[in-house]
C-alpha cells in the first residue's frame, strides 16, 4: 500500500506479505502519518518516537528522543508546510517522499522511517541542504 498525495491506494504486494502483512502496513503507515502530523505541527508530545529513535539527516544525527525532539525546534522556525507525496511501505519500512515548503523555498525530501511496535525506531533523511546554507546558487 502506498499513499499518493494524500490518498491510500493499493499496489502489488512484492514482498508475499499475507494478510498480517496488511495489519503491519496500516500500523506503519499510522505511526508515519502521526510522525509528519506532529512535525508539521510542531508538535513534539505527539511524535510516535522510541526512546532510542536514531535520526539520521545530511547535517546532523540525533540519537534518544531528546536529541530528536529538541532538533525539531529549529526546524519548525523554517518550516511552512509538508507535503506528503508518497508513502511506499514494505513491513516495517516505510519511506516517505515529501515536498517540504521552508522559507528557503521548496526542498525534496525523501525519509526511511522503521516503525516496530508503532513506535518510530530510526528515520534516515535525505535532502540537498545547500539552500539552508545559503549555496542555493552556488556552482555545483
Amino acid at each position: 500500500m502506498f499513499l499518493s498525495a494524500g490518498k491510500a491506494e493499493w499496489a502489488p504486494n512484492p514482498s508475499g506479505l499475507s494478510a498480517h502483512g496488511g495489519i503491519v502496513r496500516d500500523k506503519v503507515i499510522g505511526a508515519v502519518e502521526k510522525y509528519i502530523d506532529a512535525v508539521r505541527r510542531n508538535d513534539p508530545t505527539d511524535l510516535p518516537l522510541h526512546r532510542d529513535v536514531i535520526g539520521v539527516f545530511p547535517m546532523n544525527t540525533y540519537k534518544g528522543v531528546e536529541a530528536f525532539v529538541r532538533a525539531l525546534e529549529p526546524f519548525s522556525r523554517i518550516v511552512k508546510n509538508i507535503n506528503v507525496l508518497r508513502l511506499v511501505v514494505d513491513g516495517e519500512h516505510c519511506v516517505a517522499i515529501l515536498d517540504i515548503d521552508t522559507v528557503f523555498g521548496p526542498i525534496p525530501f525523501a525519509e526511511h522511517i522503521q516503525v516496530v511496535g508503532g513506535q518510530i525506531v530510526s528515520v534516515r533523511g535525505y535532502y540537498d541542504p545547500r539552500p539552508m546554507l545559503g549555496e542555493a546558487n552556488a556552482d555545483a
